[in-house]
């Protein structure tokens, strides 16, 4: 059975990676498909569509911005000496492969649960050092199983957008549906139970059963490892000579600023935290990062050098998320978002309703991969036809985020700073991410059924 399965599996990543373009050619395929969809069901005019397109085009700039910082930070944190001598230390438990991959999962799906951002970007590291330090593992599976760990748990977690959104005063549908506490949302307990027994006992597990056997494991792709070792070559060869320094070169390499910049930081993190509790949203996360690396790397011109590094990871970010707003753009002011959520809406049962929720936020997810952008559209015909049929507030906000969040595992955005780190692209994760994607979701369904 574990051959078989070592064998499909591995057939589908192959065959996903032959017939599955670059993200940038599936982003544009996507955009394509929406603008034909918005003209043939919506009644909108060529032109309105690409009026659409255009509007919403620069419409993730901040989000562009926030994303690039974190896989900027993150890179400067981890390349931290101590920071690195951390990480080999801990990823050192894992002696073998397989272990290797449990180890990935298990720490994703944790982290993430903190923060999807703090999930992707360490879930990435430790893939990575995990895998320079056992050499022979298949590199793919380790980070597919982080992706998939930190984007799951990370919007059911305490930074997931919907649930903090309804738990929010004056959030835009709380007349219809009422303030909803994080007791229902992010720690109900069906919903744990089925992260819990998902991402915590059955991905791990079928992780290390779809893994090759330790013996049979050919070495990480020789690329891949000279890429890592070349970024971190560069970033060491960039040192000077401190016996021949020019006053600007020991401005340079003086750590006071480092130390003032970033204790006057560490203050404004307390006070954060004292003032607001655990609000771990992007920004301040970023700031973390940011200020951890600044005193970390005890000079200006060691932060320098790593940050040019990191931000080469980045490229995808700057590329993309455009076409992504753009899509989002079109979907939203044809009113596509709205057709599809009034279908669905319209043939749910109480019976069938997480089912078709479920099943309508894929798919717009897949047009629209932005946490709460989905919500603000697609939130009050669903939730509409939820009170209509008796089913309570917090219930259809779990399925409703279930649907864009296990969705979000086939679908490139969300993994392009993750896969920026790992030097990777989503066709060679994708075959994993299927399989992972199929089992969440009958989990997800199972759970329901039961406690629904």
């Amino acid at each position: 059975m574990r051959s078989g399965l070592r064998k499909l599996t591995k057939a589908l990543n192959v065959g996903v990676d032959k017939i599955m373009p670059d993200a940038i050619v599936f982003a544009m395929i996507l955009t394509l498909i929406t603008f034909v969809a918005g003209i043939t069901l919506t009644g909108s005019g060529p032109l309105d569509m690409i009026k659409y397109w255009g509007n919403g085009f620069w419409g993730f700039l901040a989000f562009s911005m926030q994303m690039t910082v974190i896989i900027a930070t993150g890179y400067i944190v981890a390349s931290a000496p101590l920071a690195k001598k951390f990480l080999v230390k801990i990823c050192e438990i894992p002696k073998n492969a397989v272990q290797g991959v449990v180890f990935i999962a298990i720490c994703s799906a944790i982290l993430g649960w903190i923060s999807w951002g703090l999930g992707l970007v360490a879930g990435a590291i430790l893939a990575r050092t995990v895998a320079q330090n056992l050499k022979k593992v298949d590199f793919k599976l380790y980070v597919a199983v982080a992706y998939t760990g930190a984007i799951t748990t990370g919007l059911f977690g305490i930074s997931g957008s919907e649930f903090l959104m309804v738990n929010t005063p004056g959030y835009f549908l709380e007349k219809q549906l009422g303030l909803i506490p994080l007791s229902k949302t992010v720690f109900e307990p069906s919903l744990l139970i089925a992260e819990i027994l998902g991402l915590i006992i059955i991905v791990p597990l079928l992780a290390a059963l779809i893994h090759s056997d330790p013996k049979d494991t050919p070495h990480m792709d020789k690329e891949i490892l000279d890429a890592f070792a070349a970024q971190d070559a560069e970033s060491a060869a960039k040192v000077v000579d401190k016996k021949n320094m020019t006053f600007a070169e020991k401005m340079d390499n003086n750590p006071i600023m480092n130390l003032i910049i970033g204790i006057g930081g560490l203050i404004y993190i307390v006070y954060w935290f004292a003032t607001k509790g655990f609000d771990l949203n992007l920004n301040i996360m970023n700031f973390i990062l940011l200020m951890v690396g600044i005193i970390l790397h005890m000079t200006p011109r060691n932060l320098l050098t790593a940050a040019e590094e990191g931000v080469k990871s980045a490229f995808g970010v700057v590329i993309q998320f455009p076409f992504y707003a753009g899509i989002q753009g079109m979907m939203g002011d044809s009113g596509l978002v709205a057709l599809i959520a009034n279908f669905f809406a319209g043939i749910s049962t109480q019976t069938t309703y997480p089912f078709w929720t479920y099943i309508s936020m894929s798919i717009v997810n897949f047009f629209i991969p932005s946490s709460g952008g989905i919500f603000m559209v697609a939130g009050q015909p669903l939730g509409q036809a939820a009170l209509n049929l008796g089913i309570e507030p917090h219930k259809f906000v779990i399925a409703f985020t279930a649907g864009e969040t296990i969705s979000n595992i086939i679908q490139p955005f969300w993994a392009i700073p993750l896969l920026g780190i790992a030097r990777l692209k989503m066709k060679d994760i994708m075959g994993y991410c299927i399989v992972f994607f199929v089992v969440l979701t009958a989990i997800f369904f199972g759970v329901w059924a039961i406690m629904w």
